[in-house]
């Protein structure tokens, strides 16, 4: 069945992707709960791979909440600490925006309200991590990682959505061919768009965006910043939320919701 290769291959090909993930990373520790029968494996390298929990296998599934366990205190039923304990809620509103400088706690506040701190996702929320990987197949193959049935033409019209026309024209085999070395066969950017129209294509009804336009430039990212946050930019259907995480925000966004999240504080400030 190709709409499942994804998954089938996702669980399949799991020891060969840690061992090359691996390489050069440190494994840190493995933590047991003597009252429940799960345990998280800490390690030094990226798990967003497996963000779209709701597309993969359970194995895939394990190791996202292995991703939490790396924010996740110590103890159980130990509330998050910092300034992001005291948003428990995700606003309401469409599209919302969560600004603040590196290690204010942005990226714990988005794993907070998808569930995965917790060990217990929240359905129809998708966490998509600023370092997800590509894998070293298709284009195809690599979107369908948020959903197994992803079509060719699904795809490129994600691609182009992203602003991904050029390149996609200028791959040999369109949405086939194969990215040879993953994220090394493409630019930060490119890589970043690539994301982006996975998460696009994936199942949620609330997508939670960690820095989606990192490594693009000012310009870029302030256009592409605009149409995540704008309901009617048709980059995102209106009855989908979307939450994006920024250390700049486009002072003419749309978003009906915005976060500061400050080294101690948080603030909702006001929208015009």
């Amino acid at each position: 069945d190709r709409a499942a290769a994804p998954g089938a291959w996702a669980a399949a090909a799991l020891p060969l992707s840690i061992g090359a993930a691996v390489l050069g990373s440190l494994l840190v520790g493995i933590a047991a709960t003597p009252s429940a029968p799960t345990f998280a494996v800490l390690v030094l390298l990226p798990l967003a791979a497996f963000e779209a929990v709701a597309a993969l296998p359970a194995a895939a599934v394990a190791l996202n909440r292995a991703r939490g366990s790396l924010l996740r205190p110590v103890h159980p039923g130990r509330p998050v600490r910092g300034p992001q304990s005291s948003v428990t809620e995700r606003p309401e509103g469409r599209r919302v925006a969560v600004v603040g400088p590196s290690g204010s706690g942005k990226t714990t506040l988005l794993m907070h309200w998808a569930g995965l701190l917790a060990d217990q996702p929240t359905p129809g929320v998708g966490f998509f991590a600023e370092d997800a990987h590509l894998f070293g197949t298709t284009v195809l193959e690599n979107l369908r990682v948020a959903r197994g049935d992803v079509t060719v033409t699904e795809a490129e019209t994600a691609l182009v959505a992203v602003g991904l026309d050029e390149w996609l024209s200028g791959l040999p085999q369109g949405v086939h061919t194969r990215l040879a070395g993953g994220a090394a066969a493409v630019s930060g950017g490119q890589r970043r768009r690539i994301l982006l129209a996975r998460a696009l294509l994936s199942p949620f009804e609330v997508l939670l965006l960690d820095e989606p336009t990192e490594h693009l430039d000012d310009a870029q990212g302030a256009d592409l910043l605009r149409a995540l946050l704008d309901a009617d930019s048709g980059l995102v259907a209106p009855e989908r939320t979307v939450v994006v995480v920024t250390h700049q925000l486009p002072l003419d966004h749309r978003a009906d919701q915005v976060l500061l999240l400050g080294e101690k504080s948080v603030a909702a400030v006001p929208v015009s």
